[in-house]
């Protein structure tokens, strides 16, 4: 906790810092200027976008690996909204241009207390979903406060990542602990990640998600058309290339030109501030070369094609005969071989491969994968692979081999992450304005506004169908064939002389209402004898206040125990069946502050029912649980004294409470 505080304060402190980082990297790349208000969380309240799934995919390498996933979701639950967040505009391109206005793109805030709460206070997401490991502590810890559960998806943790976190425990163990579910992608990294803290019985390993990968109809369709221009050239690729490597790269183009003079090298840079590098060095080599929106001018006299556009890696790969996989030449762990195996080309990399050490083995073992250590061994193995025909395919059989030998990931790892955080929480939705926070069922309703909380407007929509007076009016209205409770709100005791319904303002999950409607929602889940919930708000007042209310469902027959004894006696299966009904709720740990007569209930079936869950909660077991009898035997006791008549009889019927209780 201490170690999150003080990394907290830092964060804030360096906010200003950090934006100044984001102008600094705009000279190269204009686009870090923008949407920068996103970096602190503000964002605009769109209701329609919240109440979803929040997916943070990094970068570009997560961005493309989580596109399946994404596509798979919105197939799976057409309905429910989907904000993608990622770290830099180049990710951020792919996801506008990939699923245009099917899923909602924002920029995850800066680590920093205020941002992450400002940003979650905006999308109101249902769920977070991670790709691979990107863990914040603040935002992790924004998310927990909230209450919204979270995934980890695609996880993959070296042995020196997890050395690294090891070393920064006390800032990182909550992070893994909080983890709703974890799908990793192999097996060590699922040890590592529960040596860390993660719980055991939540780490599957479900695969990686880029051995998902494929291409498209369209990129398929859009090769087909680039191939009948290039008239059967022999074409080679140096796939996401970085500054170090791509001189090795011309150097190596140069040799293969001289050999196979209808050669055609596509060289993608990494990053798009890259791009006018790399044009400056093949007018360096002596290469002529054309971007990519010039394509159609491609001749037999260009050598060379600048493909400085972002999200096309499929159609060049499926281009090209040959790949380099980049990244390699050079310290840089390499980068992901599935694109081009996808494409069906050759597969060329240099040593450093330690980011995809796993599929570098198997591809090795499989003889899928050809190795060079520099640009002469480049433009060596280019011209064998271009000159044997029937090695290339035999390379490349075996590269496919491995691929589909791990296929599914995306399947896997959608039906875990949805049974994680999504199945049982029904068709919840959430509206936030600034000043309003709502939740609600759109089963039971289609949408929900201010209005629906107001008594008058059932009286005016005539479907009011009576109230109960207590320390205030709860209203029972009937809405077609279900049938709903509205209640307000009140402060008690000499508290309530003063301040009838104004509480001190806290976010909004922690709100009475909304916490209240989120408890049962859970209980619900756990096939519990309460309410179900059906919406809830909290208004803010003034500066530092607001207001609540909650609808909840009306139980079918059921009437409460105080007004049962107040006209006959209980017999002892009844009593049995409410002592049950509380040992259900105690067994799985949920306290209940005002356990009395007047919050149980029996309804016509048989069936016992537990009501008014303000201010409960789940708790670790203790005493508490028998102090919740006793408070009940209290209520009972004293409503005897009170009321007459009242047929209760403590030395008959608090035995036969207690035998339904050790029974249930």
């Amino acid at each position: 906790m201490m170690w999150r505080r003080l990394y907290a304060g830092l964060m804030g402190l360096l906010q200003p810092l950090l934006l100044l980082y984001f102008y600094w990297r705009s000279r190269k790349d204009r686009r870090y200027r923008q949407h920068l208000s996103e970096r602190l969380g503000y964002l605009s309240y769109q209701h329609h976008w919240q109440g979803g799934v929040l997916i943070h995919t990094a970068s570009v390498g997560e961005t493309i690996a989580a596109r399946a996933l994404i596509e798979a979701l919105l197939q799976a639950a057409p309905s429910l909204p989907v904000t993608v967040s990622c770290m830099t505009p180049t990710a951020r391109q792919l996801i506008k241009e990939h699923f245009s206005q099917r899923v909602r793109c924002v920029y995850l805030p800066l680590d920093a207390p205020a941002s992450c709460r400002r940003f979650i206070r905006r999308t109101r997401p249902r769920a977070v979903w991670l790709m691979e490991t990107e863990l914040w502590p603040n935002f992790l810890h924004t998310l927990k406060q909230h209450r919204i559960p979270v995934c980890l998806l695609n996880a993959r943790l070296s042995a020196k990542s997890a050395a690294g976190y090891k070393r920064i425990a006390g800032l990182t163990a909550g992070c893994w602990q909080q983890l709703d579910w974890v799908s990793a992608q192999d097996r060590q990294s699922a040890r590592r990640i529960t040596a860390l803290g993660a719980d055991k019985r939540n780490v599957l390993v479900d695969g990686n998600l880029k051995f998902d990968i494929q291409v498209s109809d369209a990129q398929q369709q859009q090769a087909a058309v680039i191939q009948q221009q290039l008239k059967g050239r022999q074409v080679w690729l140096a796939a996401s290339t970085h500054p170090g490597e791509s001189e090795q790269v011309m150097a190596a183009a140069a040799a293969v030109k001289k050999a196979l003079p209808d050669s055609l090298l596509i060289i993608a840079p990494r990053h798009p501030e890259q791009f006018q590098q790399v044009a400056r060095l093949l007018d360096n080599q002596g290469l002529s070369f054309c971007r990519r929106d010039a394509i159609q001018q491609v001749t037999p006299a260009i050598d060379a094609l600048l493909a400085d556009s972002i999200g096309e890696m499929l159609v060049w790969t499926r281009l090209a005969q040959v790949s380099f996989v980049g990244g390699s030449l050079i310290e840089r762990g390499g980068h992901n071989p599935l694109e081009a195996i996808a494409g069906e080309s050759a597969v060329l990399s240099g040593p450093s491969v330690y980011n995809f050490s796993s599929i570098y083995q198997q591809l090795h073992v499989a003889g899928g994968v050809e190795w060079v250590n520099h640009a002469d061994a480049l433009s060596e193995e280019v011209i064998h692979l271009f000159t044997n025909e029937q090695l290339r395919n035999r390379q490349n059989a075996a590269a496919q081999q491995v691929l589909n030998q791990h296929k599914g990931a995306t399947e896997r790892m959608l039906h875990h992450a949805m049974g994680a955080t999504l199945t049982g929480q029904r068709m919840v939705q959430t509206k936030a304005d600034g000043k309003e926070f709502i939740k609600f069922d759109e089963q039971m309703l289609a949408d929900c506004e201010a209005k629906h909380f107001s008594a008058r407007y059932w009286q005016q929509q005539k479907a009011i169908a009576g109230n109960s007076a207590g320390r205030a009016t709860v209203w029972f209205i009937q809405q077609g064939d279900h049938g709903m409770v509205l209640r307000h709100y009140y402060r008690g005791g000499l508290v309530g002389k003063v301040n009838k319904d104004r509480f001190f303002r806290e976010p909004a999950e922690r709100s009475r209402a909304i916490h209240e409607f989120d408890l049962l929602n859970k209980l619900q889940q756990l096939n519990l004898p309460v309410p179900k919930p059906i919406a809830a708000r909290m208004l803010k007042t003034g500066l530092f206040s607001y207001q609540a209310d909650i609808l909840v469902e009306v139980i079918p027959g059921a009437v409460d125990v105080f007004r049962l004894l107040r006209e006959k006696s209980l017999t002892a299966e009844e009593w049995q069946l409410l002592g049950a009904a509380v040992k259900q709720l105690h067994n799985c740990n949920v306290y209940h502050s005002d356990l009395n007569c007047h919050n149980l209930m029996l309804d016509d079936q048989e069936k016992a029912w537990i009501v008014d869950f303000d201010k409960c909660g789940i708790k670790e077991p203790g005493e508490w649980k028998q102090q919740n009898l006793a408070r009940l035997k209290r209520s009972l006791i004293k409503e005897k004294n009170q009321c007459e008549p009242f047929y209760w009889k403590e030395s008959r019927d608090w035995p036969e409470f207690l035998t339904g209780y050790e029974k249930g």
